[in-house]
Formats: C-alpha cells, structure tokens, sequence
C-alpha cells in the first residue's frame, strides 16, 4: 500500500519544462501530468460554462465543448517557473491562447504523458520485458498500469510463462 500511494504522489509531480511564446512572457513555463482531480474539474468547468449559457452539448457543438474541455486541462497543467498559473484565471488564459498554441501545449503534454504511461502500441520488447520482471518481483506494481491492453498483455505474458514451466516440469 505504500508503495502504491509513494507512486501515485509521485506521479502528480511529473512535469516538464518547455519554450513558451513571447506573449506568455517568453521563456519556459512547466507543464505537468494532470490528476483525476484536476481531470474532474477542467470537465465540470467545460460543463458548466455550455449549461451557464443554456447550450446542451450536443452532436452539433461537440467540437467546441471538446476545445473548450482543451483550454480548461491546459490552464491546470500549464505553470510558470513558480508553479503559478500563467493568467489570472480561465478566461484571461484562453484571451491569450491561441488556437496554434493550443495545439503545440497539447502536443507538449501528450508527449509527456505517454513518456510516463507508456501505451501497449508504443512500448518496446525490452521495455515491457522489464515490466514484466517488475511484476514478477513485486505483483503490487501492476496496480501502476492504467491500460486494459497492457494489463491483458501482462497476463497472457504471465500465464503463458507458467504454462511453459508447468510443462517443462511435467506438472501438465
């Protein structure tokens, strides 16, 4: 137990530093891995915004809730070199945001969230092998992987080990 809460502290500190545009006050700002928390409230905000002026979310609009859920995870994730944010509140950040910029701090993160959570489709042999004897050493650390596919991986890379053995041992 632990072990798991040491990992899920840690997690929320995993950020990076990158080369911010001029009009953000130049420089590098950090950009962290979101929490459920965070997660949960960029939503509700996204939500509140579309129900405060009395439009439901719909096929029509989804495109523009789904920036706007965009710009709400951005200014959670988004710091100055102090950990504060980079505009006064959400609607100052999005006034400085542009669409461009949008999508290069999308990127950013992206890439620093799959750096820290690696995917089934991008993972190497090598990598996953170690995962694998990091589970074998201690079964806790799957608790760490949030894929359904690397989960499944996992098993069938586990029980298929045990097969291999229980036939060779002659067990089967």
């Amino acid at each position: 137990m632990e072990y798991l809460l040491e990992r899920i502290k840690a997690g929320t500190l995993i950020s990076t530093a990158v080369e911010i545009p001029d009009r953000f006050g130049g420089g590098k700002i950090n950009i962290r891995l979101l929490t459920n928390q965070d997660v949960l409230e960029a939503t509700l905000a996204a939500d509140r915004i579309f129900s405060d002026a009395g439009i439901p979310v719909s096929f029509q609009n989804i495109k523009v809730y789904e920036a706007e859920k965009d710009v709400q995870h951005l200014y959670r994730a988004c710091t100055d070199g102090e950990g504060k944010p980079l505009a006064a509140n959400v609607t100052e950040f999005r006034k400085l945001l542009t669409v461009v910029d949008k999508g290069i701090l999308i990127d950013y993160y992206n890439k620093l969230d799959e750096e820290n959570n690696p995917s089934i489709d991008t993972i190497s042999d090598a990598e996953f092998d170690t995962l694998v004897e990091a589970v074998k050493k201690n079964p806790n650390t799957v608790s760490n992987v949030s894929s359904m596919n690397m989960l499944r991986r996992l098993a069938h890379s586990l029980a298929s080990a045990l097969a291999s053995l229980q036939k060779d041992s002659g067990l089967t």
